[in-house]
């Protein structure tokens, strides 16, 4: 159900965000048995192609079985193909992953279809609301909200929604309201564009590479990865560190192709600038805040941690720390039932921090070893 904000009630929780990992938190708690809400800014929803992993597939699918099939179809990714440091592509087949295939699909629709799963679950969904004001008052938050004007002649609606508990997943926008700053600011920037696969490719095209694959390329500037998409597209990205850009000679567009045609695996695939969609710019790189949790309140998906791109655990990452979220605030709310003097006990909160903490330690050494074997291959 959708809700008026001026009469949002009372909720056990209150999810900020409503990408993915706000999405899968806010359906998880509601069927735990939890009073939710969730408001999200449309304004702020990303485009492009996402991998959804194998293992992050079935805990959607746990939900609503059809969901690949009926509400947002995609395109499944049998095999990984790279070029990393290596002479000759390597090719890693899905058929040794215990989950599965992963699909790739558009992020709106995406993101659409898991809110209006948690609407079906029966959390209150408040669209186009802005936060402007997140406080603790005692044991409870206080958020305040903004309605987006639906015309010219509107002012826009505000109010107010009181909560127990409180999930940032805000991704990685700094949400001013807690003292949560980032840790680190990634230098990366990933330049990302939508393009047809081509149909007429040149027997230096590898032989062996079927329709349905990721590609991961590195060269000397950055690295490259083309996901397919529906109708025969692949939707290409390059990760370059943002000085390096600075120090192109051409336009961006121009920059982006020749860049591309040096690569020795996605060239032979992908077209010139012909029937080419705007490129677009996103943050890449690692990147982590001050903390992921405290007293009453926690962050899931990029707001907790933001994976480096180079793994393709994005949506995978918000899935899982959705689902472990969700569990730590289930967990406090029984707790809080049997006993109120633990009523927002740190117990809980701290056990997620260090999970989120562990995880990204493992995240990080992975990525550190990768861009290691990267640079002494680009120095030979």
């Amino acid at each position: 159900m959708t809700i008026p904000i001026s009469e949002e009630p009372d909720r056990d929780v209150m999810v900020v965000g409503g990408g993915p990992a706000g999405a899968m938190c806010a359906l998880m708690l509601a069927r735990g048995g939890a009073r939710v809400s969730l408001a999200h800014w449309s304004g702020y929803a990303p485009g492009g192609i996402e991998l959804v992993s194998g293992h992050a597939r079935s805990i959607i699918e746990r939900h609503c079985s059809s969901f690949f099939r009926e509400a947002v179809p995609g395109v499944e990714v049998h095999e990984t193909i790279s070029v990393w440091d290596t002479p000759e592509p390597v090719t890693f087949n899905a058929m040794f992953n215990p989950w599965g295939p992963g699909v790739a699909v558009e992020r709106q629709p995406f993101d659409r279809a898991l809110c209006d799963l948690a609407r079906a679950a029966g959390v209150s969904i408040v669209s186009d609301a802005k936060v402007t004001g997140i406080e603790r008052r005692g044991d409870r938050w206080r958020i305040l909200m903004r309605l987006a004007k639906t015309s010219a002649d509107e002012a826009g609606s505000s109010g107010v929604c009181s909560a127990s508990f409180l999930v940032i997943a805000t991704g990685r926008v700094a949400a001013p309201f807690l003292e949560r700053s980032p840790l680190v600011e990634s230098s990366q920037i990933a330049l990302m564009t939508l393009l047809q696969e081509r149909s007429d490719k040149p027997c230096a095209a590898p032989a062996h590479a079927p329709q349905h694959a990721l590609y991961i390329e590195a060269t000397d500037k950055g690295w490259w990865y083309a996901l397919p998409a529906m109708g025969g597209k692949y939707f290409a990205g390059f990760c370059i560190d943002r000085d390096e850009l600075k120090r192109r000679q051409v336009p961006l567009k121009d920059f982006f192709f020749q860049e591309l045609q040096r690569t020795r695996l996605l060239a032979p695939r992908l077209p010139s600038t012909q029937g080419m969609q705007p490129i677009s710019g996103r943050t890449a790189g690692a990147g982590a805040f001050i903390s992921a949790a405290g007293d009453g309140w926690l962050a899931v998906g990029d707001a907790a941690y933001a994976p480096d791109p180079l793994s393709g655990m994005g949506i995978k990452w918000a899935i899982e720390t959705a689902e472990l979220g969700a569990r730590t605030l289930l967990e406090e709310m029984q707790r809080a039932t049997q006993s109120p003097t633990h009523r927002n006990s740190s117990t809980g909160f701290a056990g997620y921090e260090d999970a989120i903490r562990a995880r990204a330690s493992q995240q990080d050494k992975t990525a550190a070893y990768h861009y290691g074997r990267f640079q002494k291959w680009k120095h030979k």
